[in-house]
């Protein structure tokens, strides 16, 4: 009875007035649905708010496991400034490198060895003590460090030679016999001993010159750098005879000395009583057995973080094994 009478109310409504309480509805459907848009802003908002602060609470609370995780880093020098473990392998640098104070010029030497066997950290030493002796004795002596697989081509392993030695040289405009012709100026004034990292990237692109062309100067040294013996083996007849190398072979760290240098990492990088012992000696053997250093850098660093993460201020047996297998390492 009662919709009856609805209906026709509705039906006496004039069309004017049926559209002016339709537009009434829409207003209040709007109305609605901007409220709850509003209630939904207002609860995410609040919801924001707690996970901004909860994430400043952890940027700002101090780490019970790390003091500074740098020290694990791959390229990070070791604390104490000298290589451990290669104590033999830098006196025989060193006597090599040594009659270049005598003579202006040296053997050209030869390192190979497995990546993470200390190659380049030693040589980069071994410059540096060169250099540092050099100004102690007020001797004019240039000596550049080039990585060959970052420069990628002979052009620019000359170009940061160059610029190593003190040419400013633009990034582009040079010919190469520019560069060259740079460089000749220079070692009539004084002996240069280069360091070529990852000589390979260069045979492999061009099978000698730039290599041949450079130990063919005077008063130039070479020092090449790489993984693999058969890399200078591989270079033509002509560039071996001029190169005549010595050679110095760096052999994987065993289990003792890379528990040495981990043991020196982790003081550095860790919180103190963080690493047990037994977790560095596992550690160590795992590094040895990769025959790579910076294994053990890496699965250091990956378990303080997952205890980390875990709110416990120790690394253990589980840490160490979910970061052994990240790194496809066996235990």
């Amino acid at each position: 009875m009662e919709e009856r009478q609805a209906l026709k109310g509705l039906s006496i409504l004039s069309e004017r007035e049926i559209r002016k309480r339709l537009i009434e509805l829409e207003r209040r459907v709007a109305e609605a649905k901007r409220e709850k848009e509003r209630e939904a802003t207002i609860e995410k908002t609040v919801e924001a708010g707690k996970l901004v602060g909860s994430m400043r609470s952890i940027f700002s609370r101090p780490s019970r496991v790390f003091k500074d995780p740098s020290w694990l880093q791959p390229s990070s020098e070791p604390p104490s400034g000298i290589p451990v473990a290669r104590e033999n392998l830098l006196r025989y640098l060193a006597s090599v490198l040594s009659e270049v104070f005598r003579s202006k010029s040296c053997r050209n030497i030869f390192i190979f060895g497995k990546p993470g066997t200390g190659k380049t950290l030693c040589v980069r030493y071994a410059l540096d003590q060169v250099k540092s002796y050099a100004a102690e004795m007020k001797l004019d002596l240039g000596v550049v460090y080039v990585n060959a697989g970052r420069t990628r081509s002979p052009y620019y392993t000359m170009l940061e030679i160059v610029r190593a030695l003190g040419v400013d040289v633009p990034d582009v405009g040079w010919q190469f016999s520019r560069l060259k012709q740079a460089f000749e100026k220079i070692i009539t004034l004084k002996p240069i001993i280069i360091a070529v990292d990852e000589m390979e990237a260069l045979i492999f692109k061009q099978r000698e010159p730039l290599l041949y062309y450079l130990s063919r100067q005077p008063n130039t040294t070479l020092i090449l750098i790489s993984n693999k013996f058969s890399d200078v083996s591989a270079l033509p007849p002509r560039a071996k005879s001029t190169l005549q190398p010595m050679v110095a072979e760096f052999n994987s760290y065993t289990q003792e000395e890379a528990e040495e240098i981990l043991a020196e990492r982790i003081e550095k990088a860790f919180q103190a009583n963080t690493v047990p012992r037994k977790i560095l000696r596992k550690v160590a053997e795992a590094a040895s057995k990769a025959g790579d250093i910076r294994v053990g850098f890496s699965i250091l660093l990956t378990a303080g973080y997952l205890a980390e993460r875990d709110g416990r201020g120790k690394v253990g047996l589980e840490d160490l094994e979910t970061a052994a297998k990240a790194a496809e390492i066996i235990l």
